[in-house]
C-alpha cells in the first residue's frame, strides 16, 4: 500500500515533478522556464502531496500585498491515481490559507487552452476575469481567474 503524506513545499519538489512530467502536455515548461518555480515557495503558504516519498502535486499561494495572493498548483500524471484525495486536499488547504492569512482576493493564471485547469480553477471557486493575451513565457494566452471573499463585502456594508 502506498504511503500518502502532505508536507511543506520545497523547491526540489517542483524540480522532481517537472522531471517526471506534468499532468498535461499543455502545462509542460521548457528547461529555460523552470527557473520561475523557485518563486513559488513562501514558508507556511505552500505544500506538497507525496506518494511513497515522491511528489505528485503541490500548491500554495504567495502574497502580492496585504489581502491579495496569487495561487498556484503543479501536478504530475500520478495525480490521476489519487484524484479525490488530491482535489480534496488542495481545496481544503486553499480554504485554510485564505482564512488564516486574511486573503480577500485570491487570483491565478490558467492557460486558455487547458480546459482541465479551467474546470479545476472554477471548482476551487475562482471566476474568470479576462483573457491575458500573449501572457505566457512562450506567448501563450492565459485567463485571469480570481476569487473575492464574501466577508470583504460584509465588512464594507
Amino acid at each position: 500500500m502506498s504511503k500518502v503524506v502532505i508536507v511543506p513545499f520545497e523547491n526540489k519538489h517542483a524540480e522532481q515533478m517537472l522531471d517526471i512530467g506534468l499532468n498535461s502536455k499543455l502545462l509542460e515548461l521548457k528547461p529555460e522556464h523552470r527557473k520561475y518555480t523557485y518563486f513559488l515557495k513562501e514558508v507556511g503558504m505552500s505544500f506538497t502531496g507525496l506518494v511513497d516519498n515522491k511528489p505528485i502535486a503541490a500548491g500554495g499561494v504567495f502574497h502580492l500585498w496585504d489581502g491579495v495572493a496569487e495561487g498556484w498548483v503543479l501536478a504530475t500524471k500520478e495525480i490521476y491515481k489519487y484524484p479525490v484525495f488530491c482535489a480534496k486536499h488542495i481545496k481544503k488547504r486553499t480554504e485554510m490559507l485564505i482564512k488564516n492569512n486574511n486573503i480577500k482576493r485570491l487570483q491565478t493564471s490558467v492557460k486558455a487552452d487547458c480546459e482541465m485547469a479551467i474546470r479545476f480553477a472554477k471548482w476551487l471557486g475562482l471566476k474568470p476575469e479576462g483573457l491575458m493575451k500573449n501572457y505566457g513565457p512562450d506567448g501563450e494566452d492565459f485567463i485571469r481567474f480570481a476569487r473575492i471573499e464574501r466577508w470583504v463585502f460584509l465588512e464594507i456594508y
